[in-house]
């Protein structure tokens, strides 16, 4: 499972708890249109706004559920081009985020393509908090390291960029190497960088993406794995610095 998933399955979890989200597919392969519906894959969205200048609202899509809506990749000429070779390079992404700025969202989500380059670097010098998702499995615990001195990098060179979280995905708790993967990272992690909520390995997922719905509209009753989503959502709405205007308590009272 990867960072798609986690993108469309918490951008759901988090506008049924409420929240203004919109979640943007920066992919040039159009992740987020491949896991959702074929619409999402063949309109225009985020690169056509890019590289013609455009509005990027009238480019928004709706969902069934109000709090939810999506921009989605749209059509770029060449998987391998980077911002830079865009008609305005960084600066069209500057004012993608400036147009959507102007909109009522609490949350702007981007799922990136993997990688800490091209259009994944551009969107972390610009936003204000990156989750990490990392696959419980002994080759990518290595990487971790390298991505937190890149984000220092952009840290020390003026970026806002915080870490609201390190993800471990496809967890495997009964299987010894993916629960050593677990262990080890929590010892050399700060406490503060490593998710509680674990994402596990679950043939659910591929339910969901091969039906283009996020685990909580698979079934009447959703299965287990959609509810850690719900989880996740409460864990980062904190380190996401969120709060409704129309709560001021952690609580919501059944009756007035």
């Amino acid at each position: 499972m990867g960072k798609t998933t986690v993108s469309v399955n918490l951008a759901y979890s988090l506008a049924r708890r409420g929240w203004r989200t919109l979640l943007v597919d920066t992919d040039p392969q159009g992740s987020v249109g491949l896991s959702l519906s074929e619409k999402a894959r063949k309109c225009q969205g985020f690169h056509d706004a890019v590289n013609s200048g455009v509005s990027v609202l009238p480019l928004i899509l709706p969902t069934r559920l109000p709090e939810l809506k999506v921009l989605s990749a749209g059509q770029t000429q060449n998987f391998f081009s980077p911002l830079e070779d865009s008609m305005d390079g960084p600066d069209a992404l500057r004012r993608i985020v400036a147009e959507l700025s102007t909109q009522k969202y609490d949350i702007i989500m981007f799922d990136t393509p993997a990688g800490l380059t091209g259009i994944a670097g551009e969107v972390l010098q610009i936003a204000d908090r990156v989750l990490i998702p990392q696959q419980a499995e002994p080759l990518g615990i290595r990487s971790i390291p390298q991505i937190l001195q890149a984000i220092q990098y952009l840290r020390n060179n003026g970026a806002k960029l915080e870490v609201a979280g390190i993800l471990m995905t496809m967890v495997q708790p009964n299987q010894k190497e993916s629960a050593e993967v677990v262990r080890e990272l929590r010892s050399i992690i700060p406490p503060q960088l490593l998710c509680a909520t674990l994402i596990p390995r679950d043939p659910v997922f591929l339910k969901a993406s091969a039906a283009g719905v996020p685990l909580g509209l698979l079934h009447r009753q959703p299965p287990a794995a959609a509810h850690v989503f719900d989880q996740l959502a409460a864990e980062l709405e904190p380190r996401l610095r969120l709060k409704s205007p129309d709560q001021p308590n952690e609580y919501t009272r059944l009756m007035d």
